[in-house]
């Protein structure tokens, strides 16, 4: 089985790391994994295999089979209490509906997406999601808005050069939306930027839509024939990756080009193509953008038929699309990305309410309900330590309140680097700490503890001396000593007394005989 799971594993990475490859080829490699996955029942391998073809779908323009693939996504991040695995879903999701024309529920997953990976710590997501919020501004035309975020944007990944967030996909929007705003200097310059460097990282889709950029600054500039030459080049990239959207969006553009060139037939053939292959597509915004630019072309041609055509699958398309106007998305936006500040600042509040000020660990407040909720969804199984720091009260004493403050931070960022990150770190009062471990039994419990002392042990900078920090601790189990928290706290105190009558700086396990 474990050769089996590294096949999986190897095929998401063929998926991920050869961004030359077709849509195609990433499909059937997701599909093989996804089927494997099932057969040994490999719950990250058949996220990661369904995540891989959702993406696909989209690229090839059907985004409501990707929905289904995301939808499965969801389940399983949710069952396994996966927030990375649940940002990164509905950052997709948030995509697929704005690709379908609803806005709303695109921002309302988007919102969710950047709650999550801001509260949980994940930049590249957020990094990811800020841009999604971004697009969607560019596109409905808040383009002032669009660009204070992508400057900020900028700003993050120009500060943190281990980002894995791509610099070119920044430099993308920041010239597209500095195109709409006719900022064209500055557009072209960072239109050239994203194109190095997405060559240079080899981005086969930031190489095309920068193309595409260049080829519309050129059209802008009435230089047709630059502007054909990127469009071209642009093309053959997505032509070669079958990324449909970019295909529709391009051949559109050409006949735009084409009807300005006064080439007039071939004007119509490229609309009309563009037209046929968007029809099979599940764009509504861009189906109803080229049945219009068909319609003005069959108007020039003085060709009755399709004008007629065009102009009821426009009239169409704009019904089944939602009602609010430009204004009130635009409007709607706006409000959401406030109502989502507030939130933030009442999660802040939160936060500081919940987290000791000095140590960075949960407050005593906080026992015993997260360490119930954590129960809850792990199975009510799981370890409760009780950890008394036991030379606090000495340094006090003999160097002073700040030195004792040194200690207790020096021993927190011990507990939290030694420590799983999932494990939940309390500070009950002064020199009192509860650590749960969930899911954990005895074995765990003291390999982490082990784990602990030995980095207690070293010397640590307190006041102006370097003292190693001595704990005693206790462990308790649920559930086989109890399922009452309070219950199981008490047993854990208790073990902790004992490790410290034996001599400081140990632990001992709970035992009920005693």
């Amino acid at each position: 089985m474990k050769n089996q799971r590294a096949r999986v594993d190897a095929l998401i990475a063929e998926c991920d790391d050869n961004p030359g490859q077709s849509t195609d080829e990433n499909l059937e490699r997701a599909k093989e994994a996804l089927e494997l996955s099932t057969s040994i029942q490999y719950d990250l391998g058949i996220f990661e295999g369904h995540f891989r073809i959702a993406r696909c779908m989209m690229s090839k323009g059907e985004n409501e089979e990707a929905i289904q693939h995301l939808d499965i996504c969801y389940s399983i991040a949710i069952t396994l209490d996966d927030k990375v695995r649940i940002a990164r879903t509905e950052n997709f999701f948030g995509i697929a509906y704005y690709n379908l024309g609803v806005t709303s529920k695109s921002l309302e997953h988007l919102l969710q997406a950047l709650d999550i990976s801001k509260s949980d710590n994940y930049p590249e997501i957020e990094c990811w999601v800020y841009n999604n919020i971004c697009s969607i501004l560019a596109e409905l035309g808040d383009y002032e808005t669009a660009l204070s975020y992508l400057y900020t944007l900028l700003e993050i990944v120009l500060k943190n050069p281990d980002s894995q967030f791509p610099l070119c996909v920044v430099y993308r929007n920041l010239a597209f939306t500095l195109h709409c705003m006719n900022e064209i200097t500055e557009a072209e310059s960072y239109a050239i930027n994203s194109l190095e460097l997405a060559l240079k990282n080899e981005n086969v889709q930031i190489v095309c839509e920068s193309y595409y950029i260049l080829g519309e600054i050129r059209f802008g500039q009435n230089n047709k024939t630059e502007a054909n030459d990127y469009y071209l080049k642009a093309l053959s990239i997505a032509e070669h990756v079958s990324n449909n959207y970019y295909i529709a969006l391009i051949y559109s553009k050409l006949s735009k080009l084409y009807c300005a060139m006064g080439s007039h037939d071939t004007a119509f053939d490229t609309a009309l193509y563009a037209y046929n292959y968007v029809m099979k597509l599940d764009y509504p915004i861009l189906k109803r953008n080229i049945a219009l630019i068909l319609a003005e072309i069959c108007r020039i041609k003085n060709n009755t038929k399709m004008l007629i055509e065009s102009l009821m699958a426009y009239k169409g398309i704009t019904q089944t699309l939602e009602n609010e106007n430009l204004h009130r998305q635009q409007t709607f936006i706006k409000a959401q990305l406030m109502l989502f500040n507030l939130q933030k600042d009442n999660e802040r509040l939160r936060i500081e309410i919940e987290r000791d000020p000095l140590t960075g660990c949960l407050s005593g407040r906080t026992f015993p309900d997260r360490i119930t909720k954590a129960l809850s969804v792990c199975g009510n199984k799981g370890a409760l330590i009780f950890l008394d720091v036991d030379n606090l009260k000495n340094v006090n004493d003999s160097y002073g309140h700040d030195a004792g403050d040194d200690l207790l931070k020096g021993f927190a960022k011990d507990l939290m680097d030694s420590l799983p990150k999932e494990a939940l770190k309390i500070r009950l009062s002064g020199d009192e700490f509860i650590v749960f471990l969930p899911k954990a039994g005895k074995a765990e419990a003291t390999r982490n503890l082990d784990k602990l002392m030995t980095s207690l042990s070293r010397p640590h900078k307190i006041g102006g001396l370097f003292l190693p920090i001595t704990v005693s601790a206790g462990v308790a189990l649920c559930p086989d000593h109890s399922t009452d928290i309070r219950r199981l706290k008490k047993m854990a105190d208790e073990a902790m007394y004992v490790a410290k009558q034996s001599g400081r700086g140990g632990y001992k396990v709970y035992n009920m005989s005693s």
